[in-house]
Protein backbone atom coordinates (compact mmCIF):
# COMPACT_ATOMS: atom_id res chain seq x y z
CA UNK A 1 0.00 0.00 0.00
CA UNK A 2 1.31 3.45 -0.87
CA UNK A 3 2.13 6.01 1.79
CA UNK A 4 0.59 8.81 -0.26
CA UNK A 5 -0.04 10.14 -3.75
CA UNK A 6 0.30 13.50 -5.42
CA UNK A 7 -3.18 14.75 -6.39
CA UNK A 8 -2.30 15.92 -9.89
CA UNK A 9 -0.49 12.69 -10.71
CA UNK A 10 -3.25 10.55 -9.26
CA UNK A 11 -6.02 12.07 -11.35
CA UNK A 12 -4.26 12.56 -14.69
CA UNK A 13 -5.47 12.05 -17.37
CA UNK A 14 -9.00 11.69 -16.00
CA UNK A 15 -8.87 15.21 -14.61
CA UNK A 16 -6.40 18.00 -15.30
CA UNK A 17 -6.40 21.14 -13.19
CA UNK A 18 -3.70 23.56 -12.20
CA UNK A 19 -5.79 24.30 -9.12
CA UNK A 20 -5.15 20.91 -7.58
CA UNK A 21 -1.70 21.84 -6.35
CA UNK A 22 0.83 19.30 -5.20
CA UNK A 23 -0.77 18.14 -1.98
CA UNK A 24 -0.17 14.55 -0.97
CA UNK A 25 -3.24 12.40 -0.56
CA UNK A 26 -2.87 9.85 2.22
CA UNK A 27 -6.02 7.81 1.60
CA UNK A 28 -8.81 7.13 -0.86
CA UNK A 29 -12.42 6.22 -0.16
CA UNK A 30 -15.93 5.90 -1.57
CA UNK A 31 -17.48 5.54 1.88
CA UNK A 32 -17.83 8.60 4.10
CA UNK A 33 -17.33 6.36 7.14
CA UNK A 34 -13.81 5.40 6.06
CA UNK A 35 -12.50 8.81 4.99
CA UNK A 36 -9.12 9.65 6.47
CA UNK A 37 -7.46 12.99 7.08
CA UNK A 38 -5.68 14.34 3.99
CA UNK A 39 -7.49 11.77 1.86
CA UNK A 40 -9.50 11.92 -1.36
CA UNK A 41 -13.20 11.11 -1.35
CA UNK A 42 -14.78 9.87 -4.59
CA UNK A 43 -18.44 10.91 -4.55
CA UNK A 44 -20.30 8.68 -7.01
CA UNK A 45 -23.85 9.04 -8.28
CA UNK A 46 -25.85 5.92 -7.37
CA UNK A 47 -29.34 4.60 -7.89
CA UNK A 48 -30.33 5.39 -4.28
CA UNK A 49 -28.38 8.62 -3.75
CA UNK A 50 -25.11 10.44 -4.26
CA UNK A 51 -21.84 10.46 -2.34
CA UNK A 52 -22.30 14.20 -1.89
CA UNK A 53 -25.23 13.45 0.41
CA UNK A 54 -22.51 12.77 3.03
CA UNK A 55 -20.32 15.77 2.24
CA UNK A 56 -20.50 17.25 5.74
CA UNK A 57 -19.26 14.00 7.30
CA UNK A 58 -16.49 13.76 4.71
CA UNK A 59 -15.28 17.28 5.42
CA UNK A 60 -15.52 16.74 9.19
CA UNK A 61 -13.25 13.69 8.76
CA UNK A 62 -10.58 15.90 7.20
CA UNK A 63 -10.76 15.00 3.52
CA UNK A 64 -8.29 17.04 1.47
CA UNK A 65 -9.98 16.54 -1.91
CA UNK A 66 -13.53 15.69 -3.01
CA UNK A 67 -13.87 14.39 -6.56
CA UNK A 68 -17.54 14.20 -7.47
CA UNK A 69 -19.70 12.96 -10.30
CA UNK A 70 -21.84 15.78 -11.73
CA UNK A 71 -25.58 15.11 -12.00
CA UNK A 72 -28.67 17.28 -12.02
CA UNK A 73 -29.47 18.83 -8.67
CA UNK A 74 -25.95 19.64 -7.49
CA UNK A 75 -24.43 23.11 -7.90
CA UNK A 76 -20.69 23.09 -8.58
CA UNK A 77 -20.07 26.55 -7.09
CA UNK A 78 -21.93 25.71 -3.91
CA UNK A 79 -20.03 22.44 -3.50
CA UNK A 80 -16.68 24.18 -4.06
CA UNK A 81 -17.58 26.85 -1.52
CA UNK A 82 -18.49 24.25 1.12
CA UNK A 83 -15.21 22.43 0.55
CA UNK A 84 -13.09 25.58 0.58
CA UNK A 85 -14.67 26.66 3.85
CA UNK A 86 -13.46 23.37 5.35
CA UNK A 87 -9.99 23.69 3.86
CA UNK A 88 -10.58 21.13 1.11
CA UNK A 89 -10.80 21.23 -2.66
CA UNK A 90 -13.58 19.98 -4.92
CA UNK A 91 -13.41 18.77 -8.50
CA UNK A 92 -16.27 17.63 -10.71
CA UNK A 93 -15.34 14.63 -12.88
CA UNK A 94 -17.88 13.35 -15.41
CA UNK A 95 -18.27 9.56 -15.57
CA UNK A 96 -16.45 9.15 -12.27
CA UNK A 97 -18.06 5.74 -11.79
CA UNK A 98 -16.17 4.48 -14.83
CA UNK A 99 -12.87 5.98 -13.68
CA UNK A 100 -12.98 5.09 -9.96
CA UNK A 101 -11.42 1.66 -10.49
CA UNK A 102 -8.50 3.13 -12.44
CA UNK A 103 -7.93 5.91 -9.91
CA UNK A 104 -7.94 3.40 -7.04
CA UNK A 105 -5.64 1.01 -8.92
CA UNK A 106 -3.12 3.84 -9.42
CA UNK A 107 -3.33 4.89 -5.79
CA UNK A 108 -2.50 1.35 -4.64
CA UNK A 109 0.29 0.88 -7.19
CA UNK A 110 -1.61 -1.29 -9.68
CA UNK A 111 -1.61 -4.42 -7.47
CA UNK A 112 -3.41 -6.52 -10.07
CA UNK A 113 -0.29 -6.49 -12.24
CA UNK A 114 1.48 -8.56 -9.59
CA UNK A 115 -1.23 -11.23 -9.59
CA UNK A 116 -2.76 -13.81 -11.89
CA UNK A 117 -6.46 -12.98 -11.62
CA UNK A 118 -9.13 -15.42 -12.75
CA UNK A 119 -12.63 -13.93 -12.96
CA UNK A 120 -15.72 -16.13 -12.62
CA UNK A 121 -19.16 -14.97 -13.70
CA UNK A 122 -22.53 -16.52 -14.48
CA UNK A 123 -25.94 -16.89 -12.87
CA UNK A 124 -25.23 -19.92 -10.69
CA UNK A 125 -22.03 -21.63 -9.60
CA UNK A 126 -19.75 -18.59 -9.24
CA UNK A 127 -18.85 -19.22 -5.60
CA UNK A 128 -18.21 -22.92 -6.09
CA UNK A 129 -16.09 -22.45 -9.20
CA UNK A 130 -14.08 -19.61 -7.63
CA UNK A 131 -13.35 -21.70 -4.55
CA UNK A 132 -12.46 -24.75 -6.63
CA UNK A 133 -10.13 -22.58 -8.74
CA UNK A 134 -8.44 -21.29 -5.58
CA UNK A 135 -8.08 -24.84 -4.23
CA UNK A 136 -6.55 -26.06 -7.49
CA UNK A 137 -4.20 -23.07 -7.69
CA UNK A 138 -3.10 -23.68 -4.13
CA UNK A 139 -2.25 -27.25 -5.15
CA UNK A 140 -0.41 -26.15 -8.30
CA UNK A 141 1.27 -22.92 -7.25
CA UNK A 142 0.59 -22.24 -3.58
CA UNK A 143 -0.14 -18.76 -2.19
CA UNK A 144 -3.60 -18.38 -3.76
CA UNK A 145 -6.67 -16.46 -2.62
CA UNK A 146 -10.37 -16.05 -3.39
CA UNK A 147 -12.63 -12.99 -3.48
CA UNK A 148 -16.40 -13.35 -3.52
CA UNK A 149 -19.65 -13.93 -1.70
CA UNK A 150 -18.18 -16.00 1.11
CA UNK A 151 -15.33 -13.58 1.80
CA UNK A 152 -11.87 -12.62 0.57
CA UNK A 153 -8.38 -13.79 1.35
CA UNK A 154 -6.63 -17.13 1.73
CA UNK A 155 -9.07 -20.04 1.82
CA UNK A 156 -8.33 -20.86 5.45
CA UNK A 157 -8.56 -17.24 6.63
CA UNK A 158 -11.40 -15.50 4.80
CA UNK A 159 -12.52 -12.03 5.81
CA UNK A 160 -16.19 -11.14 5.45
CA UNK A 161 -17.53 -9.55 2.26
CA UNK A 162 -20.62 -7.37 2.02
CA UNK A 163 -21.10 -8.02 -1.69
CA UNK A 164 -20.15 -10.68 -4.22
CA UNK A 165 -17.81 -8.11 -5.81
CA UNK A 166 -16.93 -5.19 -3.57
CA UNK A 167 -16.67 -1.51 -4.53
CA UNK A 168 -13.76 -0.48 -6.81
CA UNK A 169 -11.69 1.19 -4.09
CA UNK A 170 -12.02 -1.61 -1.55
CA UNK A 171 -11.30 -4.14 -4.28
CA UNK A 172 -7.98 -2.51 -5.18
CA UNK A 173 -7.08 -2.19 -1.50
CA UNK A 174 -7.74 -5.90 -1.02
CA UNK A 175 -5.69 -6.83 -4.08
CA UNK A 176 -2.83 -4.70 -2.74
CA UNK A 177 -2.99 -6.45 0.63
CA UNK A 178 -3.01 -9.88 -1.00
CA UNK A 179 -0.05 -9.03 -3.23
CA UNK A 180 1.88 -7.64 -0.26
CA UNK A 181 1.42 -10.89 1.66
CA UNK A 182 2.86 -13.00 -1.15
CA UNK A 183 -0.33 -14.18 -2.87
CA UNK A 184 0.33 -15.00 -6.52
CA UNK A 185 -3.10 -15.96 -7.87
CA UNK A 186 -6.63 -14.78 -7.12
CA UNK A 187 -9.96 -16.37 -8.08
CA UNK A 188 -12.57 -13.61 -8.12
CA UNK A 189 -16.35 -13.84 -8.38
CA UNK A 190 -17.55 -11.08 -10.71
CA UNK A 191 -21.20 -10.08 -10.39
CA UNK A 192 -23.38 -8.48 -13.04
CA UNK A 193 -23.76 -5.43 -10.78
CA UNK A 194 -19.98 -5.05 -10.60
CA UNK A 195 -19.64 -5.26 -14.37
CA UNK A 196 -22.49 -2.82 -15.05
CA UNK A 197 -21.11 -0.37 -12.46
CA UNK A 198 -17.48 -0.60 -13.67
CA UNK A 199 -16.18 -1.84 -10.30
CA UNK A 200 -13.60 -4.09 -11.99
CA UNK A 201 -12.74 -1.72 -14.84
CA UNK A 202 -9.01 -1.61 -13.94
CA UNK A 203 -8.63 -5.25 -12.91
CA UNK A 204 -6.22 -6.98 -15.35
CA UNK A 205 -7.98 -10.33 -15.62
CA UNK A 206 -5.86 -13.12 -17.06
CA UNK A 207 -8.70 -15.63 -17.42
CA UNK A 208 -12.49 -15.31 -17.54
CA UNK A 209 -14.77 -18.25 -16.71
CA UNK A 210 -18.48 -18.48 -17.57
CA UNK A 211 -20.62 -20.87 -15.52
CA UNK A 212 -24.31 -20.97 -16.47
CA UNK A 213 -26.50 -18.14 -17.72
CA UNK A 214 -30.11 -17.95 -16.57
CA UNK A 215 -32.11 -15.09 -15.06
CA UNK A 216 -31.32 -13.06 -11.98
CA UNK A 217 -31.25 -9.46 -10.77
CA UNK A 218 -33.84 -8.31 -13.32
CA UNK A 219 -35.01 -5.85 -10.67
CA UNK A 220 -31.72 -4.03 -11.34
CA UNK A 221 -30.96 -4.74 -15.00
CA UNK A 222 -34.54 -4.45 -16.27
CA UNK A 223 -34.33 -7.26 -18.82
CA UNK A 224 -32.58 -10.56 -19.31
CA UNK A 225 -30.85 -9.07 -22.37
CA UNK A 226 -29.33 -6.28 -20.27
CA UNK A 227 -28.33 -8.79 -17.59
CA UNK A 228 -26.57 -11.00 -20.13
CA UNK A 229 -24.91 -7.96 -21.74
CA UNK A 230 -23.44 -7.00 -18.36
CA UNK A 231 -22.02 -10.50 -17.91
CA UNK A 232 -20.44 -10.42 -21.38
CA UNK A 233 -18.36 -7.38 -20.38
CA UNK A 234 -15.96 -9.67 -18.51
CA UNK A 235 -15.07 -11.42 -21.77
CA UNK A 236 -14.19 -8.15 -23.48
CA UNK A 237 -11.45 -7.21 -20.98
CA UNK A 238 -8.35 -6.38 -23.07
CA UNK A 239 -5.89 -8.18 -20.78
CA UNK A 240 -7.58 -11.58 -21.16
CA UNK A 241 -5.34 -14.44 -22.17
CA UNK A 242 -7.85 -17.26 -21.73
CA UNK A 243 -11.63 -17.76 -21.84
CA UNK A 244 -13.24 -20.81 -20.23
CA UNK A 245 -16.77 -21.26 -21.48
CA UNK A 246 -19.72 -23.51 -20.73
CA UNK A 247 -20.69 -24.66 -24.23
CA UNK A 248 -23.81 -26.41 -22.96
CA UNK A 249 -25.05 -22.82 -22.57
CA UNK A 250 -26.04 -20.72 -25.61
CA UNK A 251 -24.26 -17.63 -24.26
CA UNK A 252 -21.08 -19.64 -23.71
CA UNK A 253 -21.16 -21.12 -27.19
CA UNK A 254 -21.69 -17.66 -28.72
CA UNK A 255 -18.75 -16.24 -26.75
CA UNK A 256 -16.55 -19.15 -27.85
CA UNK A 257 -17.35 -18.49 -31.49
CA UNK A 258 -16.61 -14.77 -31.13
CA UNK A 259 -13.39 -14.97 -29.08
CA UNK A 260 -10.37 -13.05 -30.44
CA UNK A 261 -7.72 -15.11 -32.20
CA UNK A 262 -5.04 -14.11 -29.67
CA UNK A 263 -6.89 -15.71 -26.76
CA UNK A 264 -7.00 -19.36 -25.76
CA UNK A 265 -10.54 -20.72 -25.57
CA UNK A 266 -11.30 -23.73 -23.42
CA UNK A 267 -14.78 -25.20 -23.79
CA UNK A 268 -16.27 -27.42 -21.10
CA UNK A 269 -19.51 -29.33 -20.64
CA UNK A 270 -21.27 -32.43 -21.91
CA UNK A 271 -21.22 -31.19 -25.52
CA UNK A 272 -19.18 -33.11 -28.07
CA UNK A 273 -17.07 -30.04 -28.93
CA UNK A 274 -15.97 -29.48 -25.31
CA UNK A 275 -12.22 -29.54 -24.62
CA UNK A 276 -13.10 -30.73 -21.12
CA UNK A 277 -16.02 -33.03 -21.92
CA UNK A 278 -17.90 -34.85 -19.18
CA UNK A 279 -18.91 -38.34 -20.32
CA UNK A 280 -20.27 -39.62 -17.01
CA UNK A 281 -21.06 -38.18 -13.59
CA UNK A 282 -22.52 -40.97 -11.49
CA UNK A 283 -23.72 -40.34 -7.92
CA UNK A 284 -22.05 -42.39 -5.23
CA UNK A 285 -22.24 -42.57 -1.46
CA UNK A 286 -19.22 -40.26 -1.27
CA UNK A 287 -20.27 -37.84 -4.02
CA UNK A 288 -19.64 -38.32 -7.74
CA UNK A 289 -17.69 -40.70 -9.92
CA UNK A 290 -16.57 -38.58 -12.85
CA UNK A 291 -15.32 -39.59 -16.26
CA UNK A 292 -14.21 -36.95 -18.74
CA UNK A 293 -12.14 -36.22 -21.79
CA UNK A 294 -9.51 -33.48 -21.71
CA UNK A 295 -6.85 -32.32 -24.19
CA UNK A 296 -4.39 -35.12 -23.36
CA UNK A 297 -6.91 -37.97 -23.13
CA UNK A 298 -9.68 -39.59 -21.08
CA UNK A 299 -9.54 -39.52 -17.28
CA UNK A 300 -11.65 -40.51 -14.29
CA UNK A 301 -11.88 -39.07 -10.80
CA UNK A 302 -13.88 -39.37 -7.61
CA UNK A 303 -15.33 -36.12 -6.29
CA UNK A 304 -16.50 -35.60 -2.72
CA UNK A 305 -19.16 -33.24 -4.11
CA UNK A 306 -22.92 -33.65 -4.55
CA UNK A 307 -24.72 -32.87 -7.80
CA UNK A 308 -23.99 -33.32 -11.48
CA UNK A 309 -23.70 -29.55 -11.78
CA UNK A 310 -20.66 -29.81 -9.50
CA UNK A 311 -19.09 -31.96 -12.19
CA UNK A 312 -19.56 -28.93 -14.46
CA UNK A 313 -18.16 -26.61 -11.80
CA UNK A 314 -15.12 -28.86 -11.36
CA UNK A 315 -14.51 -28.91 -15.12
CA UNK A 316 -14.78 -25.11 -15.27
CA UNK A 317 -12.19 -24.77 -12.51
CA UNK A 318 -9.89 -27.36 -14.04
CA UNK A 319 -10.03 -25.73 -17.48
CA UNK A 320 -9.33 -22.37 -15.85
CA UNK A 321 -6.07 -23.40 -14.21
CA UNK A 322 -4.69 -26.42 -16.08
CA UNK A 323 -1.67 -25.55 -18.19
CA UNK A 324 0.52 -28.65 -18.31
CA UNK A 325 -0.26 -30.86 -15.26
CA UNK A 326 0.09 -34.58 -15.81
CA UNK A 327 -3.08 -36.71 -16.02
CA UNK A 328 -2.26 -38.18 -12.62
CA UNK A 329 -1.98 -34.68 -11.14
CA UNK A 330 -5.37 -33.73 -12.60
CA UNK A 331 -7.04 -36.76 -11.03
CA UNK A 332 -5.42 -36.05 -7.67
CA UNK A 333 -6.39 -32.39 -7.76
CA UNK A 334 -10.03 -33.21 -8.48
CA UNK A 335 -10.19 -35.84 -5.75
CA UNK A 336 -8.96 -33.28 -3.23
CA UNK A 337 -11.63 -30.66 -4.00
CA UNK A 338 -13.61 -29.78 -0.88
CA UNK A 339 -17.25 -28.63 -0.77
CA UNK A 340 -17.87 -24.94 -0.29
CA UNK A 341 -19.75 -23.93 2.91
CA UNK A 342 -23.43 -23.52 2.14
CA UNK A 343 -23.08 -24.92 -1.39
CA UNK A 344 -24.59 -28.43 -1.53
CA UNK A 345 -23.22 -28.94 1.96
CA UNK A 346 -24.45 -32.22 3.41
CA UNK A 347 -25.19 -33.08 7.04
CA UNK A 348 -25.57 -36.70 8.11
CA UNK A 349 -26.67 -38.07 11.49
CA UNK A 350 -27.51 -41.63 12.58
CA UNK A 351 -31.12 -42.66 11.80
CA UNK A 352 -31.95 -39.21 10.41
CA UNK A 353 -32.65 -37.85 6.95
CA UNK A 354 -29.83 -36.58 4.78
CA UNK A 355 -29.84 -32.77 4.98
CA UNK A 356 -28.32 -30.53 2.31
CA UNK A 357 -27.89 -26.77 2.73
CA UNK A 358 -27.52 -24.81 -0.50
CA UNK A 359 -27.57 -21.20 -1.64
CA UNK A 360 -29.93 -21.94 -4.57
CA UNK A 361 -32.03 -18.80 -5.01
CA UNK A 362 -32.86 -18.87 -8.72
CA UNK A 363 -35.14 -21.25 -10.64
CA UNK A 364 -32.21 -22.88 -12.41
CA UNK A 365 -30.19 -23.34 -9.23
CA UNK A 366 -33.17 -24.76 -7.33
CA UNK A 367 -33.88 -27.23 -10.13
CA UNK A 368 -30.24 -28.33 -10.20
CA UNK A 369 -30.07 -28.71 -6.42
CA UNK A 370 -33.30 -30.71 -6.16
CA UNK A 371 -32.29 -32.94 -9.06
CA UNK A 372 -28.93 -33.55 -7.41
CA UNK A 373 -30.35 -34.43 -3.99
CA UNK A 374 -32.97 -36.70 -5.60
CA UNK A 375 -30.16 -38.95 -6.82
CA UNK A 376 -29.14 -39.54 -3.19
CA UNK A 377 -32.70 -40.04 -1.89
CA UNK A 378 -34.38 -43.39 -1.28
CA UNK A 379 -37.52 -41.99 0.31
CA UNK A 380 -39.19 -38.61 -0.05
CA UNK A 381 -37.44 -35.39 -1.05
CA UNK A 382 -38.26 -32.35 1.09
CA UNK A 383 -37.60 -28.75 0.08
CA UNK A 384 -37.54 -25.85 2.54
CA UNK A 385 -37.18 -22.47 0.85
CA UNK A 386 -38.48 -18.94 0.33
CA UNK A 387 -37.57 -15.96 -1.86
CA UNK A 388 -35.83 -12.70 -1.03
CA UNK A 389 -37.76 -9.45 -0.86
CA UNK A 390 -36.95 -6.43 -3.02
CA UNK A 391 -35.40 -8.71 -5.62
CA UNK A 392 -36.51 -10.18 -8.95
CA UNK A 393 -40.23 -10.84 -8.38
CA UNK A 394 -40.60 -12.75 -11.63
CA UNK A 395 -38.61 -15.73 -10.41
CA UNK A 396 -40.87 -16.49 -7.43
CA UNK A 397 -43.61 -18.33 -9.30
CA UNK A 398 -40.95 -20.07 -11.40
CA UNK A 399 -39.25 -21.37 -8.27
CA UNK A 400 -42.61 -22.52 -6.91
CA UNK A 401 -43.19 -24.47 -10.11
CA UNK A 402 -39.75 -26.09 -9.89
CA UNK A 403 -40.31 -27.16 -6.28
CA UNK A 404 -43.76 -28.55 -7.05
CA UNK A 405 -42.40 -30.60 -9.93
CA UNK A 406 -39.32 -32.01 -8.24
CA UNK A 407 -40.00 -32.22 -4.47
CA UNK A 408 -42.37 -34.56 -2.63
CA UNK A 409 -42.80 -32.29 0.39
CA UNK A 410 -42.49 -28.49 0.33
CA UNK A 411 -42.19 -26.12 3.27
CA UNK A 412 -42.39 -22.46 2.29
CA UNK A 413 -40.78 -20.02 4.70
CA UNK A 414 -39.13 -16.63 4.92
CA UNK A 415 -35.83 -15.99 3.19
CA UNK A 416 -34.84 -12.31 3.54
CA UNK A 417 -38.16 -10.47 3.13
CA UNK A 418 -36.52 -7.09 3.68
CA UNK A 419 -39.28 -4.46 3.51
CA UNK A 420 -41.71 -6.58 1.50
CA UNK A 421 -44.66 -8.45 2.98
CA UNK A 422 -43.53 -12.01 3.77
CA UNK A 423 -47.06 -13.23 3.11
CA UNK A 424 -47.09 -11.62 -0.35
CA UNK A 425 -43.76 -13.24 -1.24
CA UNK A 426 -45.00 -16.68 -0.24
CA UNK A 427 -48.25 -16.17 -2.16
CA UNK A 428 -46.22 -15.26 -5.25
CA UNK A 429 -44.26 -18.52 -4.90
CA UNK A 430 -47.50 -20.47 -4.50
CA UNK A 431 -48.94 -18.89 -7.65
CA UNK A 432 -46.58 -21.07 -9.67
CA UNK A 433 -47.58 -24.28 -7.89
CA UNK A 434 -50.53 -26.57 -8.70
CA UNK A 435 -53.25 -26.38 -6.08
CA UNK A 436 -52.71 -30.04 -5.17
CA UNK A 437 -49.04 -29.55 -4.23
CA UNK A 438 -48.02 -30.92 -0.82
CA UNK A 439 -47.08 -27.51 0.50
CA UNK A 440 -46.94 -26.13 4.02
CA UNK A 441 -46.38 -22.52 4.96
CA UNK A 442 -44.29 -21.88 8.08
CA UNK A 443 -42.97 -18.29 7.96
CA UNK A 444 -40.54 -18.70 10.87
CA UNK A 445 -37.46 -20.21 9.21
CA UNK A 446 -36.15 -22.07 12.25
CA UNK A 447 -39.57 -23.60 12.84
CA UNK A 448 -39.80 -24.57 9.17
CA UNK A 449 -36.40 -26.31 9.26
CA UNK A 450 -37.23 -28.00 12.57
CA UNK A 451 -40.54 -29.28 11.22
CA UNK A 452 -38.97 -30.75 8.10
CA UNK A 453 -36.15 -32.46 10.01
CA UNK A 454 -38.52 -33.83 12.65
CA UNK A 455 -41.00 -35.23 10.14
CA UNK A 456 -38.62 -36.54 7.50
CA UNK A 457 -37.80 -40.24 7.79
CA UNK A 458 -34.32 -41.75 7.81
CA UNK A 459 -34.61 -42.62 4.11
CA UNK A 460 -35.72 -39.08 3.15
CA UNK A 461 -33.59 -36.10 2.18
CA UNK A 462 -34.18 -32.45 3.04
CA UNK A 463 -32.88 -29.61 0.88
CA UNK A 464 -32.77 -26.25 2.68
CA UNK A 465 -32.33 -23.70 -0.07
CA UNK A 466 -31.80 -20.00 -0.52
CA UNK A 467 -29.47 -18.73 2.18
CA UNK A 468 -26.55 -21.14 2.14
CA UNK A 469 -23.60 -19.57 3.95
CA UNK A 470 -25.49 -16.48 5.17
CA UNK A 471 -25.46 -15.72 8.86
CA UNK A 472 -28.21 -13.08 8.98
CA UNK A 473 -31.88 -12.82 8.11
CA UNK A 474 -33.16 -9.42 7.01
CA UNK A 475 -36.67 -8.58 8.21
CA UNK A 476 -37.62 -4.96 7.46
CA UNK A 477 -34.93 -2.89 9.24
CA UNK A 478 -33.75 -5.77 11.42
CA UNK A 479 -30.74 -7.96 10.76
CA UNK A 480 -31.23 -11.05 12.86
CA UNK A 481 -28.49 -13.58 13.49
CA UNK A 482 -29.54 -16.74 11.67
CA UNK A 483 -27.71 -19.51 9.85
CA UNK A 484 -29.27 -22.51 8.09
CA UNK A 485 -26.00 -24.38 8.66
CA UNK A 486 -25.94 -23.68 12.39
CA UNK A 487 -29.62 -24.53 12.73
CA UNK A 488 -29.11 -27.94 11.11
CA UNK A 489 -25.99 -28.63 13.18
CA UNK A 490 -27.95 -27.95 16.38
CA UNK A 491 -30.94 -30.04 15.30
CA UNK A 492 -28.90 -33.10 14.31
CA UNK A 493 -26.92 -34.28 17.33
CA UNK A 494 -23.83 -36.17 16.34
CA UNK A 495 -24.01 -35.00 12.74
CA UNK A 496 -21.03 -34.81 10.43
CA UNK A 497 -20.62 -32.48 7.47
Amino acid sequence: MRAGYNAQTLLAPWAASEHLGNQTLMGISLDSRTVTGDGVFLALAGAQGHGLDYLDAVLDAGANLVVWEPVDGFDAQAISARCQAAGAQAMALPDLQQHASGIAARFYGYPGRQLRIIGVTGTDGKSSVAHYVAQLLEHLEGDSAVMGTLGWGRLNALEASQHTTTDPVSLQAQLAELAATGVRSVAMEVSSHALAQHRVEAVPFDTAILTYMGRDHLDYHGSIEAYHAAKRRLFAVPTLRRQVLNVDDAVGEALANAAPANQTVRRYGWAANADYQITQAAPSAQGLTLEFNQPTGALSARLSLLGRFNAMNAMAALAGVAETPSPQALETMLAQLKPVPGRMERFIAPARALVVVDYAHTPGALEAALSAVREHTQGQLWCVFGCGGERDRGKRALMGAVAARLADQIVLTNDNPRHESPEAIIQAIQSGMPAASACRVIPDRLEAITTALDQASATDAVLIAGKGHETEQILADQRLAFSDRDAVAQLLPGQVG
